[in-house]
């Protein structure tokens, strides 16, 4: 974050560096800064005797001549040596800070900054070039009237002044107009491109509410690039007015909503604040006259710096846990926007150079390039999510071939030969077919979503076992109290679950003789126990081999990361437990 603040700085620096340096670079260049200044609206230069005043440039009439539009003149003088006073010289302001502004050199009137167009109330004016012919120049003393028509409020007036000889001056037009128009007409093209590519994934995926803030953004942004295309053709009601309020904060609103809905928040109250006050500034922007118009402007730069600086810290606070790569492009393309406004009000403010560049035109792009940063690292998140999904079907469907092929295909098999063989007797087709189905339903019962809910997996073998339990007249008692949640059980641990608790009661009720049969869970420190007892003939461990299926309890106890503890004597029943750590598991 520190980073991202120095590098604004910095960049801010290098521009303001790199525009002096283009300025200063000639070594015929005269920088007028001092001169005389009278309120005047005469079309021609005033006479001396006029009430001429000391001024010195760059003079923003917010601060020196507040109130409504109106005119004036300066009256700036300069010497030429006289082997440059018959060759063309180029007159360079770095600024088009005024409505009308008009030149008369020694008197003639040369030209004025019709072609530019009137700044009006944009957040940011081309440089001025005029070409100024030997014959207007003379050895010595010259004198510069300038009229200037602004409107204080508009933080219009004048720059500093350049008199460059040759067409050197066109150097650094070029350079400010490329840093201050130029890069406004491509971001403005790269905007549009944006927007009709997020539009059409958003057509094709409309539940994505960050793509389509994203298009309305930049859409947005590139409309409000559009009359930087030439002041000059542009209709003028684009730099008063309503128009001039939307062209200047079209994109902010939905800029705030989007930074927002790629954060993973939604304010409905807030945002539907900030739509609101843009419909207030844009009704108000249509019945203020342009000399009201600074006042409006001032309100809503002021609240939309600190609806910036807010959002900066809710983006903060909500990735505090979790801050992928995506996250730091969107921080740092915030910050910049902050200071970049921050630099712009206080050019408004009058706070700083009168003619430095305006560059809170900069953020809107940075912060889309930010955004898309991060819709791409959600694509790839979700094409990461979709493989891993792909893999686990892929894995999920190998378990169950596999459980069909050991369980329900090796119990179909069994009775397949039994029946072929003709040793099997009606009811014994009968018990197998039935164990066959309980193999198929207990599968199918693993498949269903539990959310690790072991309360909802003992009651699918409960529901199962329903049939036989009431059939074979034992007193079955069921002391399952509230159980954690594992969250990482999958269709495979479930299974296995319920072929121990349905093994286990299978065995009680067939083979035990008990005439009671109780199902409990308890916790034990770390441990969940989960035990079927019955009061059967039981057996004598000591005389038991080993077979199959007690082998097949205790692998699958294994693979759930527990075990199985079985416990029997003659004449004193049996029990069986399975024991399952649950760290992790959430408790009820």
């Amino acid at each position: 974050m520190r980073f991202a603040a120095i590098a604004g700085f910095v960049l801010a620096a290098i521009l303001q560096a790199q525009c002096r340096g283009a300025d200063a670079h000639d070594p015929e260049m005269h920088v007028l800064t001092q001169g005389e200044f009278v309120v005047s609206d005469t079309r021609s230069p005033p006479s001396d005797d006029a009430p001429w005043r000391p001024v010195t440039l760059p003079d923003n009439w917010f601060l020196s001549h507040p109130g409504p539009a109106r005119a004036g003149w300066y009256r700036l003088p300069f010497d030429l040596a006289p082997e440059s006073a018959g060759s063309t010289h180029t007159l360079y302001l770095p600024r088009n800070g005024a409505k009308r502004m008009l030149f008369f050199f020694n008197g003639t009137l040369e030209g004025g900054n019709l072609g530019y167009g009137d700044p009006g109330a944009r957040n940011w004016a081309p440089p001025l070039a005029l070409a100024v012919p030997g014959k207007l120049l003379e050895p010595g003393r010259n004198v510069l009237h300038i009229r200037v028509v602004a409107v204080p409020g508009l933080r219009q007036g004048l720059t500093r002044v350049m008199v460059i000889a040759g067409s050197s001056g066109r150097i650094p037009y070029e350079h400010r107009y490329a840093i201050q128009v130029l890069s406004l007409h491509m971001f403005g093209a790269a905007a549009l491109l944006c927007a009709l590519l997020a539009a059409g994934f958003w057509l094709r995926e409309r539940n994505d509410a960050v793509l389509f803030w994203f298009a309305i953004t930049a859409f947005a942004w590139a409309a409000t690039a559009f009359p930087a295309l030439h002041a000059a053709f542009t209709p003028r009601p684009f730099f008063h007015g309503s128009l001039a309020f939307t062209v200047r904060f079209a994109s902010l609103a939905p800029m705030l909503v989007l930074c927002l809905r790629a954060a993973g928040k939604r304010w409905p109250l807030g945002e539907g604040a900030v739509w609101a006050f843009t419909a207030v500034g844009l009704v108000l922007a249509g019945f203020l006259g342009e000399d009201s118009e600074g006042a409006l402007i001032t309100i809503w730069s002021v609240t939309y710096l600190g609806a910036l600086f807010a959002l900066l810290v809710v983006l903060i606070r909500s990735q505090e846990r979790q801050r992928r790569w995506a996250f730091w492009p969107l921080a740092a393309a915030l910050v910049v926007a902050v200071m970049l406004s921050a630099h712009d009000l206080a050019w408004w403010m009058g706070w700083i150079d009168y003619q430095s560049f305006q560059l809170a035109h900069f953020h809107v792009p940075l912060v889309l390039v930010a955004i898309g940063a991060n819709i791409i690292d959600r694509h790839f998140q979700a094409v990461a999510a979709v493989e891993r999904a792909t893999e686990g079907l892929a894995r999920e469907r190998k378990r169950i071939m596999a459980d069909m092929h050991d369980g329900l295909g090796s119990s179909l098999l069994g009775l397949l030969g039994a029946v072929q063989s003709g040793r099997a007797s009606f009811p014994e087709v009968e018990r197998r077919l039935h164990d066959a189905l309980q193999e198929l339903r207990l599968a199918v019962d693993s498949l269903e979503t539990t959310d690790g809910d072991l309360n909802v997996i003992l009651g699918n073998v409960r529901h199962r076992m329903r049939a036989a339990i009431e059939s074979s007249g034992v007193d079955f008692r069921w002391q399952v109290g509230e159980l954690p949640q594992f969250s990482s059980l999958t269709p495979r641990s479930v299974l296995a679950i319920q072929r121990i608790v349905l093994e286990a009661l299978t065995n009680s009720l067939r083979h035990a003789g008990a005439r009671l049969v109780t199902v409990t869970t308890r916790l034990d420190g770390s441990w969940l126990q989960i035990g079927v007892a019955d009061d059967g003939v039981g057996f004598d461990q000591a005389s038991i081999v080993p077979g199959r299926g007690l082998e097949s309890l205790r692998q699958r106890a294994h693979g759930l990361g527990g075990t199985v503890e079985i416990r029997s004597s003659r004449g004193a029943g049996t029990s069986v437990t399975l024991r399952l750590p649950f760290e992790g598991a959430r408790r009820p």
